[in-house]
């Protein structure tokens, strides 16, 4: 690893233009912000973010961990306890409030921010670790789910570190020092999000570059033990609750309700609920009735791998809608709701988008986003748009500064697997939030593309 030391004084004087931009962004980056001052129902407007409250506040009244808003407050087996029990240590110090979750927050993204900044320097050069923190400042992605009640933010101030120690791991002198500090931040993270539990299996390839010496075999053995030790502990509280060894049922839940439920309703000229139902009847048809919640989510999500493997040509279709929804800097319904609140009815638009893409008729599908989810936004798209551009912007830039280098450069091998895990998962239902945990690295490049073009003879790594 590059442990070039970054001088704040030299770097600032001759960047002085740089700073100003830097200020400048953060000006936009609060005014981004502002929405979610008007009332706190925009910082629910995922479904998610009530049921992560709800679990806070049944821990706080010693209800359990439950989900439930009146006894019996039966157990859950979706969701993870690190978000939980962050919202409910805030809410022990500062009672109900939404807002305290949310500045703190907006402080951990800034925190994510000058991190990503100080990473830059370290690694390219100042003006490009100064270009990163605004590229993120501007990122409409990353402003929008700092101030939701949702895991993303926390999720990245511990997947962040855990990625820095995998760099260190290979590049440092004490590769298992790194691998501790990596399976502790990585543990901590899918405790926080289960999506990050099996992304550890695919730290090996980076030894298709890096030669697997004795200390890097012995690193990643006790990356892989210290992950283990963190998240075993979740496993058994599910054994012991539910009587199978589980770490999510989340898993279950989005086979159905991200994966299999979306190609029924839109084949079957159905809504997504009714296709969740039927699923499920046949489930229990299959398997026999659940004996708990665990067992309500385990039995669906089998059968919904068998209707998706008894499809999979449309499911390939909505599959690459998916993924390039992952590419927006915000759903158009979040934008929506975060710009104009919960009032009035909100559909569910994906069977007649997914039905409509999947006949061609990708006019009709243009039609329904404006009616029913641009023209209501009125001026506010014009942020939507702005915000869309700059994403785009930066998706190319990174990708040019990918191949400055390729796969031949750490770095840029650990981006490419982030991206193909965590991009690879989005399923038909694609959601922008998958592209948070690669963004701090499309940033990274995307600056030093910017950088190594408008300055050709400053060092590259």
């Amino acid at each position: 690893m590059n442990n070039r030391r970054w001088n704040l004084g030299e770097s600032l004087k001759p960047n002085w233009w740089l700073v100003v931009l830097l200020g400048a962004s953060l000006i936009v980056h609060f005014l981004i912000l502002l929405p979610a001052l008007k009332d706190s129902s925009r910082l629910f407007i995922w479904a998610d973010s009530i049921l992560y409250e709800r679990i806070a506040l049944n821990i706080l009244d010693g209800n359990g961990y439950s989900v439930a808003i009146a006894p019996p407050f039966s157990p859950n087996s979706t969701m993870v306890p690190g978000y939980s029990s962050f919202i409910a240590g805030i809410y022990a110090v500062f009672g109900r409030a939404p807002y305290a979750v949310v500045i703190i927050q907006v402080i951990l993204s800034l925190g994510l921010i000058a991190g990503i900044m100080w990473w830059g320097a370290r690694r390219f050069s100042a003006r490009t670790g100064l270009l990163a923190g605004i590229f993120l400042l501007f990122n409409l992605c990353f402003a929008f789910y700092s101030v939701q009640i949702m895991s993303d933010i926390l999720f990245l101030c511990l997947l962040l570190p855990a990625l820095w120690f995998v760099l260190d791991f290979f590049q440092g002198r004490i590769p298992v020092r790194s691998g501790l500090g990596a399976g502790i931040f990585f543990g901590l993270a899918a405790l926080t999000r289960p999506i990050a539990l099996y992304f550890p299996l695919l730290i090996p390839f980076l030894f298709i570059i890096n030669r697997p010496t004795r200390g890097r075999l012995a690193g990643y053995g006790v990356l892989l033990l210290a992950h283990m030790v963190v998240i075993t502990p979740w496993f058994v509280r599910n054994r012991v609750v539910f009587g199978r060894l589980f770490f999510s049922t989340v898993q279950s839940f989005n086979l159905s309700h991200q994966h299999a439920a979306p190609i029924k309703a839109t084949l079957e000229g159905k809504d997504v609920n009714e296709a969740e139902r039927d699923l499920e009847q046949e489930a229990f048809a299959r398997y026999g009735e659940p004996k708990n919640e665990a067992e309500n989510f385990i039995y669906p999500g089998r059968e919904s791998l068998r209707y998706i493997l008894s499809h999979p040509v449309p499911y390939a279709g909505l599959y690459f809608a998916g993924f390039l929804k992952t590419l927006l800097p915000v759903g158009f319904g979040e934008f929506l709701l975060f710009h104009k609140g919960h009032s009035g009815e909100f559909h569910n638009l994906t069977p007649l988008i997914h039905t409509a893409y999947l006949e061609g008729r990708w006019a009709d599908a243009l039609r329904v986003l404006w009616k029913e989810r641009i023209a209501p936004t009125g001026g506010a798209f014009f942020i939507y748009a702005a915000g869309l551009l700059i994403h785009l912007f930066l998706i190319g830039l990174a990708l040019r500064g990918f191949l400055i280098k390729g796969f031949r450069n750490t770095l840029n091998f650990l981006a490419f697997l982030v991206g193909f895990y965590f991009l690879g998962v989005a399923g038909p239902v694609g959601q922008p939030r998958h592209f948070l945990p690669l963004l701090p690295f499309a940033a990274l490049l995307a600056a030093h593309a910017l950088v190594s073009g408008m300055y050709p003879t400053e060092v590259k790594t």
